[in-house]
């Protein structure tokens, strides 16, 4: 499928690691180490030291051998413990699955928002549109995929518009489909790639001066259905560099998405 590009010129890890199991014990050994050390050296200049119990060595040894086993098991629960958590709205008729470690952000532009802690920008949204003001009877009332996806790639830059000088954006739909879920439901998916650059020197008079540099590079993923006569759209954004490594949860969110009927 060829790529698009889409060009508009005036507009717009942080890694929690377990903590280290063998300072205990690594620490404990430097003690008795030391202590024996330490009696060798009195004995050697003719004075006598009380000598530290091998029980009491084993005895301290013992011991952060057994926290240390402690701790990893706390770390391998951890690891166990990533993965991801559904979210239902029964009130406005939707579902889907998030990872469990990203938190809601209250007062964002959408029904609903969630983010990663440490990653400002990955982040998932819900939007859906107004009851009173739309009728939509199913997703084909959008156009073919390929339509929708030219008109998800126009909402994007029109949220990213910029009034600052020299900031150029660039834009590539990716990808479009559609798919029928388990639900019955056809939903479109559509995937872009916008890359946002701004000149070092935007008040510069020669041109030589002003070199655009790259601010960010997104991949952004999104899931569109249609019930209760409302559009819905979640959307997911990650940065592109690591789009890669995470592309199978993120998949795993996109798939799971539902939407479902309100009784009123």
């Amino acid at each position: 499928m060829s790529t698009t590009i889409y060009s508009l010129s005036s507009v717009s890890s942080f890694s929690l690691r377990p903590r280290s199991t063998c300072s205990n014990l690594k620490f404990t050994c430097a003690i008795a180490v030391e202590a024996g050390a330490a009696s060798a050296r009195s004995l050697q200049a003719g004075r006598y030291i009380k000598a530290v119990p091998r029980r009491q060595i084993m005895t301290a040894l013992l011991s952060s051998y057994v926290f240390a086993q402690v701790d990893s098991l706390d770390t391998a629960s951890a690891l166990q413990s990533v993965g991801l958590r559904e979210y239902i709205d029964t009130f406005d008729g939707y579902s889907f699955k998030y990872p469990k470690n990203w938190i809601q952000v209250r007062g964002a532009n959408a029904d609903i928002f969630f983010r990663d802690p440490f990653i400002l920008d990955e982040n998932l949204s819900l939007e859906l549109s107004s009851p009173s003001s739309s009728f939509y009877k199913s997703i084909e009332d959008l156009g073919p995929p390929e339509v929708a996806g030219k008109n998800v790639l126009k909402q994007y830059l029109t949220e990213f518009m910029s009034t600052r000088l020299g900031v150029r954006r660039e834009a590539s739909i990716l990808s479009t489909s559609s798919r029928i879920a388990d639900d019955g439901k056809m939903y479109y998916q559509v995937e872009v790639n916008i890359k946002s650059y701004a000149n070092n020197n935007e008040l510069a008079v020669m041109p030589q001066d002003r070199v655009a540099r790259l601010e960010w590079d997104r991949h952004y993923l999104s899931v569109l259905g249609v019930e209760n006569n409302q559009l819905y759209v979640l959307r997911l954004q990650v940065p592109e560099n690591v789009f890669a490594e995470e592309e199978k949860d993120l998949r795993q969110i996109l798939d799971s998405f539902r939407v479902n009927k309100v009784i009123v």
